[in-house]
């Protein structure tokens, strides 16, 4: 498992390469607006940081089903599943791996924003000028009032969802190309089978919280809605593994 995991990492690790690189040179635009008070030169650095890091989300977990289609569908990477591992090991390192990258990509992130709040507060001395100071910034181009308890579920959505995104890619990639490998439209019909398992995700979700839309509180409905992608989440990948392991492994 940890021989797997580590060569699903290393397949995937140029593009964080690629992504640190990029954030060190935003952090450096930005400390220099900083120090020189270049005000426009920070913001400007801030809002394609913030940028950068919607389009890592996502890119991170769509590179994780290009890694695997190109597993199933060359001879090369085909053999992994040729190993004496069970495909449920297999797709379980891929997931693994998935998750670690994107929280390398978080971490990284994380830290770009870290250097950009010292080198404010080394300017400014203060840290709660620097909070209201990215609050106001997000309020201004989202035209939205930040409260920390929403922002904090909107998170743990956006993590369940990506997950969500990289399951339902995999069952998507496997259920076409163990049937249609031959195909050269196999991958139009993955990316058709993804789209419609995204659609009866948020159907199904949508219909668990119209049961208690009236009576249950905005709360209730977001947990129930997070609970019922959760479930499909792990069916898809219950069904992955299932298919993988008759179709594709020895």
């Amino acid at each position: 498992m940890w021989k797997l995991f580590k060569y699903e990492w290393r397949k995937q690790i140029s593009s964080k390469l690629i992504i640190g690189c990029i954030l060190l040179a935003l952090c450096a635009f930005y400390v220099l607006g900083t120090v020189l008070h270049k005000e426009g030169w920070a913001e400007i650095a801030m809002v394609f940081l913030v940028l950068a890091g919607m389009f890592a989300a996502i890119y991170v977990g769509v590179e994780s089903l290009l890694v695997l289609n190109r597993d199933i569908r060359t001879k090369e990477s085909y053999m992994l599943f040729m190993v004496p591992k069970s495909a449920y090991q297999i797709l379980a390192a891929k997931i693994l791996a998935a998750i670690c990258q994107i929280f390398l990509t978080i971490v990284m992130f994380g830290a770009a924003f870290m250097v950009c709040f010292t080198a404010y507060m080394a300017a400014n001395e203060s840290l709660a000028d620097m909070l209201n100071y990215l609050r106001q910034m997000v309020e201004e181009m989202f035209e939205v009032e930040i409260e920390w308890d929403i922002v904090l579920r909107g998170i743990l959505t956006m993590f369940v969802a990506w997950i969500n995104m990289i399951a339902s890619g995999f069952l998507a990639i496997i259920s076409v190309r163990t049937v249609l490998s031959r195909t050269k439209l196999a991958g139009v019909l993955a990316f058709a089978v993804y789209i419609l398992l995204n659609w009866g995700t948020s159907a199904l979700s949508g219909k668990a919280v119209e049961l208690f839309a009236d009576s249950g509180p905005v709360v209730l409905q977001e947990s129930i809605a997070l609970g019922v992608m959760a479930v499909i989440t792990v069916i898809c990948l219950i069904l992955s593994g299932w298919m993988a392991e008759k179709k594709l492994s020895v």
